[in-house]
Parts: C-alpha cells; structure tokens; sequence
C-alpha cells in the first residue's frame, strides 16, 4: 500500500504539473487590449493598428486596440498600469510613459508600475511654420520669436508630448519665449495648424509629410541627431545653429509591472517578428521611423535614460 501511494502521489504531482504548464503553453488564449493613450490618428495610433495586425497573425488571436486619450497620455497609460498582470491588456506609451515622471506632480502611475515588452519605433520630429508666419529656417523663428514671443504660440497633444518637448527644447536653447498651447492629442491641433492660428509646431512626419509636400506647411528643421530619410532636404535644428538639440521619441510596448516572465517572454517574441514584417517596416518608414528591434533590457535602457535626459529641464511656463 505505502508503494501504491507514493506511485499515486507521483502521477498526482506529474499531473498538476503538466496541468500548470498547459496553462502556461495556452497563453494567449483570448484577445488582448493594447491601449492607446492618445486619440486615433496620432503617431501612436496608427503604429499600434499597424503593429496589431502582426501580433494576432504570430499570438494567433485578435489584439485589439482601445484609445484612452487625455491628460497628456497620462489616463491611458494609468489604466495600463492598474490593469490585471495576466498579459491580457497592454500598452503602447511614446517617451511620454519616462518623460512624464519627471515633469508631473502626483503622476498617476510610476515607472515600476510597468515592465518592458520591447522598444518598437524611434525617430525625429519635424518643426514646421504655416506660410502666413513668413518663416523659412530655424534661424528666422528664432530671430522673430524673439522680436515678437507673442506671435507664436505653439501647440502640442499635451506636456510631455514630443511637440511640447520640441517647444521647450527650442524655447531654452534659442532663448525665446514661445507659448505653449495644449490639446488633448496631436491630431486635435492640426486644423488650427493648417489654418494659421498657430503658426509653428513640432510634428510628426506622419503628419507633416502630405501638408509640406501641398504646401500647406513649410519644413524648418527636424529634431533627430542626423538627417531624416525622405527628407534630406531639410536640415537639423543642430546643424542650424543649436548643436546638441535631439528630440527623438521612441514607441514602446509596456505591461503591468507583475506580468509573468513567460508571458512577458511571449509577447517579446511576438513583438520582435511583428518588426520584421515588410508591412510594418514600410509603414514605420513612411512615419518617419526607424524600427527598433532588440531585447528587453535595451527597452529598459532606453525609458529609464530618457527620464533622465529631461530632468534638467524647466518645465515652468
């Protein structure tokens, strides 16, 4: 009896074993949010409905996107952080997700809320100038912000965006005194680009790239540490005149800070062959952007470094 026991408590333990690691092999077995924590049509948007498609083909099922917008990215990526740890809801936060950590007060999640899945996209920013402003150059909006900081206001989708960050960068380095406008996301303050009532901004290729060819908008500089791809026609803002200026924002896909090694080692997996994709490499290029496979510790890396890049900022406005 006492061999029979221990054969049977064997096979019991055997099983429970073999239990626990089906369900850990039937991850994922439903569909997974990706929050977005900007309206539809910015950047982050249509990277994460690109980068969706890729990852329900490799996790073999649906991955769904959810905008929760406002407060600078910061309501969506709060609700990423309370989220449950189980790899069902995650997030796709810009450099804001580090940014924001250091230039808000009471912030509504903390980077130990999070863990790294992956870095997916980088790249530049692009400053542009509505014709009615008469600015050509980097240098002209300098030299006329400072005769006239009343007359360009500038806009963004919210501190700690990278059309604020573009803002505050030039405002210290030119010395000039530029009003920060924000909205609720990126796409909300077009229209009033488009129509002069504020005449510069720092955007996205994406969306820069059909109004600067129209002439609807005149490209002044991009942010990047060398010349964008497509538009190697347009200078720097370092190599006209302010050596050092990078604003170079990164996409990241985030989850809950107690999601599983597995199921984080999952969605990496997933991630990194999305990336690979020609799709999805060709819609990165056409944003303006690089992709940017590699491991987890470099995404670590890169959020962490880039809280530090900002901390010597003055945020006051």
């Amino acid at each position: 009896m006492h061999k029979r026991a221990l054969v049977l408590s064997a096979l019991l333990a055997a099983t429970a074993g073999s239990d626990l690691l089906a369900k850990e092999v039937q991850y994922p077995s439903k569909p997974i949010t990706l929050i977005v924590p900007y309206p539809p049509g910015g950047p982050n948007d249509v990277i994460a409905r690109t980068l969706s498609a890729e990852l329900s083909k490799e996790l073999k099922v649906p991955v769904v996107i959810e905008n929760k917008a406002g407060a600078a990215g910061n309501i969506g990526t709060a609700a990423a952080a309370r989220a449950p740890s189980d790899g069902y809801t995650i997030a796709l936060p810009g450099s804001a997700l580090a940014i924001n950590t250091v230039i808000f007060d009471n912030l509504p999640y903390r980077l130990s809320d999070f863990r790294a899945i992956g870095l997916v996209a980088q790249g530049p920013v692009v400053a542009v100038a509505h014709p009615s402003a008469g600015i050509r150059s980097i240098a002209e909006l300098a030299q006329a912000a400072k005769a006239r900081p009343e007359a360009f206001p500038f806009p963004s989708g919210g501190k700690g965006t990278s059309p604020h960050l573009g803002g505050v960068l030039f405002n210290q380095q030119a010395q000039v005194k530029m009003t920060h406008v924000p909205y609720k996301g990126t796409g909300e303050f077009v229209p009033d680009l488009l129509a002069g009532r504020v005449p510069v901004a720092f955007v996205s290729p994406l969306i820069a790239r059909q109004h600067v060819d129209s002439g609807a908008l005149v490209a002044l500089a991009t942010t990047g540490e060398k010349r964008l791809r497509g538009w190697e026609r347009v200078p720097t803002v370092a190599e006209s005149g302010y050596p050092g200026f990078k604003v170079q924002p990164w996409y990241a896909l985030v989850a809950p800070a107690a999601t599983p090694d597995g199921v984080v080692h999952t969605l990496h997996e997933a991630l990194q062959k999305a990336l690979q994709s020609p799709r999805v490499q060709e819609k990165l290029v056409n944003l303006g952007l690089d992709a940017v496979p590699g491991t987890i510790r470099q995404a670590d890396a890169a959020i962490l470094g880039e809280a530090a890049q900002w901390k010597g900022i003055d945020w006051s406005e």
